[in-house]
């Protein structure tokens, strides 16, 4: 089993360091970080890579959030006296193969730590050329399996639809359409039916 791979990134340094994102930020910090976390969201889905954006806080305890309710995403919270500098440093000094973490800053004294602990580094222009390669590469993933499954007469939900398989389907996308129904509806405490007759 290979061991799990690691990418820490100094969320606030890269943030104040890039053009797009400090427009961003003049609005709203959490909005920012948002933005930051979807730039980067690619190279967790394409090479399944854990990823992590830690952020200077004044929490009185180190907090972890998970953005995609993933346990392989997160966003950690430095505690107040501690920076996030600081954590990223206590988290390669503890993993047990540094080989494995790569951490993002633009501090080159940062970069020149994790260096020397064994772990790889690279600042914010490097981060955004690899998310932008691991974005192209999961579109192209997305075209090929929507061209192998019309050449196969299947659709995205990967059913048959050339033998005989309608009258299930149908009932796959009744059951979908009810689901969907219901969990909207249930929202404001309708029953789904009468969703329905409301909507005549």
């Amino acid at each position: 089993m290979l061991e799990e791979r690691y990418l820490l990134i100094d969320a606030y340094n890269v943030i104040y360091a890039t053009d797009e994102l400090r427009e961003v930020l003049r609005g709203n910090l959490d909005a920012a970080r948002d933005r930051l976390t979807e730039m980067v969201a690619p190279i967790h889905d394409a090479e399944g890579v854990r990823t992590a954006l830690i952020l200077d806080s004044r929490n009185t305890s180190l907090e972890v959030d998970h953005p995609f309710g993933k346990k392989t995403f997160e966003w950690i919270y430095a505690p107040a006296g501690l920076s996030a500098d600081g954590v990223i440093e206590r988290i390669v000094a503890r993993v047990s193969n540094p080989a494995r973490v790569t951490v993002v800053s633009q501090d080159n004294m940062v970069r020149e730590s994790i260096r020397a602990n064994g772990a790889m580094a690279m600042d914010a222009e490097e981060l955004f050329a690899w998310a932008r390669a691991c974005g192209a590469r999961l579109i192209q993933d997305a075209q090929r399996r929507r061209k192998a499954n019309a050449s196969e007469g299947k659709n995205g939900l990967d059913i048959d639809l050339r033998r005989g398989g309608g009258f299930n389907f149908c009932i796959v996308l009744v059951a979908v359409a009810y689901t969907h129904l219901t969990l909207s509806t249930k929202r404001v405490g309708l029953d789904p039916y009468a969703a329905v007759t409301l909507k005549k």
